[in-house]
């Protein structure tokens, strides 16, 4: 499986204009930003074709003769034309992220993400028995459907927002609502003008919270602006800060638009505080969150593990969620603040290029109670000191109590870890008590495979006395590269139980 994303730029090189008819004019796929008012009739009169028009900020995207690109670029009321840039994200359990958040705090006080609005603006969001979509749109150019058909928009929604319903796995606001806005297509590529306008219908849909889990590492005024303007109504934009750090974590390798102030940026860390060694570095990180070894939905009503900073950007999404909730009197810019200092602060002290303010942390009744908030002030001098009440809203999905567990360990193992195409590869899973030791008997494992490209594969088989599960998998004969095994082992009166192995095939 491959770290979460990666971005690609392609920028085509202007031909020279030549009259012709316009069926056969070099065109450029262009985004134009103007200073107030978007006017149609400047595509129009160079024959280019108008394909969107922002509704909250003055920027029209369509296509235009390569040679009028100068010209619009000269005109009195453009601030820039800009070549569309297209955009490629490659795709890569989640339970221990949920307690290294310490999102049960939050559950345990019915704070579970519910009233707010979360865009996705991803690949779609695919129909799941975990998920519940409550609306969505897409901009890309082959589906006005807004299913997820890469998987890698599904995996964001279930770490934001799975249900809490003693199925799967459960998301850190499981009562959020979520939102499919899909701007990339089955390959996981799209254009950044699909982006803006992803963001432009969060905007006019009204959406609390905007998750990024993609981006480009060149600056485009058009973008910033866009989630300038979503900042500025009130909406917090998360964004994955990219998964091209150095071993070393040296460097400022963060990507836009997680790079601009109007975003909160995002590193990824593993289950030991440890800096995921793909995650991004730089001043503008804002916070950290879980980001390696992430279990969440996938397509086919699956569940599989992931790594990148796209996976760690949709927990602080859900984390704002629940943060909304807790303080329902704070605006959009002092939740922000408020999730900087509850984060908690690991690495070098004070905030980093590593981790930013820290590791985000999930709000509690102790915390709200603690810290006095002062109210809006109409009309009156006086400023007036209130504590948000103790007493506990009803929640609209009953909340799991925490119930004591025992903990397992699952340990998966192949003959070699390198194979030839078509090869016949027996896996086995082994599940212990992580305590004793022992051999745990009847244990329900499912084992998915996801090679590098082509469908996944989950197949479900039970221990033995040995405490062994044995599978048997035929490799493609035409697709190479990394094949990952994730597996969730299912055992009464333990916690669910994780397990991961990769191997080659050539």
């Amino acid at each position: 499986m491959k770290k979460i994303i990666s971005i690609v730029i392609t920028v085509t090189l202007l031909a020279p204009f030549v009259p012709q008819a316009k069926a056969e004019t070099p065109t450029e796929k262009v985004i134009i930003v103007f200073k107030d008012k978007v006017d149609e009739e400047l595509v129009e009169n160079v024959n280019g074709d108008v394909e969107q028009v922002s509704r909250n900020i003055p920027v029209l995207t369509g296509e235009i003769p390569a040679a009028a690109v100068d010209l619009i670029e000269r005109d009195k009321d453009v601030v820039a034309v800009e070549i569309d840039q297209e955009i490629t994200i490659n795709g890569q359990i989640q339970t221990w992220g949920i307690e290294k958040v310490n999102a049960m705090k939050a559950w345990n006080e019915n704070f579970t993400g519910a009233g707010s609005k979360i865009a996705v603006i991803d690949t779609g969001i695919s129909p799941h028995e975990d998920l519940v979509v409550a609306g969505g749109v897409s901009f890309t150019s082959y589906t006005k459907s807004y299913e997820d058909d890469n998987g890698h928009g599904t995996h964001v929604a279930g770490i934001i927002g799975a249900k809490n319903n003693e199925v799967g796995i459960v998301g850190i606001a499981p009562d959020a609502s979520l939102f499919a806005v899909k701007v990339l297509n089955n390959e996981g590529t799209g254009f950044l003008s699909d982006i803006i306008s992803g963001i432009d219908w969060a905007i006019t849909n009204k959406m609390n919270i905007i998750n990024l889990s993609l981006g480009a590492p060149q600056d485009s005024l058009a973008l910033k602006q866009a989630v300038e303007r979503a900042y500025s109504k009130g909406i917090l934009v998360v964004a994955s800060a990219r998964n091209s750090g150095s071993a070393e974590g040296s460097g400022d390798t963060v990507m836009f638009p997680a790079k601009y102030d109007s975003t909160i940026a995002v590193s990824a860390l593993d289950s030991l505080n440890n800096r995921g060694q793909f995650s991004a570095t730089g001043a503008s990180i804002e916070v950290t969150a879980p980001g390696v070894g992430i279990l969440s939905t996938y397509l086919n009503n699956q569940y599989v593990v992931m790594d990148g900073t796209s996976m760690a950007a949709p927990f602080v999404a859900g984390n704002l969620a629940l943060l909304k909730q807790a303080y329902p009197n704070l605006n959009h810019k002092q939740l922000r603040e408020k999730l900087q200092t509850t984060a908690s602060d690991i690495g070098i002290k004070g905030r980093d290029s590593h981790f930013g303010f820290g590791l985000v942390q999930a709000p509690g009744i102790i915390d709200i109670v603690s810290v006095p908030q002062v109210a809006p002030v109409v009309n009156n001098p006086i400023p007036t000191k209130v504590t948000t009440p103790i007493a506990k809203p009803k929640p609209a999905v009953p909340v799991a109590k925490p119930v004591q567990k025992k903990k397992a360990s699952t340990i998966v193992t192949t003959s070699k870890t390198t194979y030839k195409a078509g090869n016949t590869i027996w896996p086995t899973v082994k599940v212990v008590d992580s305590k004793t030791k022992k051999p745990i008997v009847g244990a329900v494992v499912k084992l998915t495979i996801n090679p590098t490209k082509g469908k996944s594969k989950t197949i479900t088989a039970k221990t033995n006395t040995k405490g062994v599960a044995s599978f048997k998998y035929v490799t493609s004969k035409t697709v190479k590269g990394n094949y990952k095994f994730s597996t969730i082992a299912t055992i009464k009166n333990y916690d669910n139980s994780l397990g991961l192995k990769t191997i080659r095939v050539n």
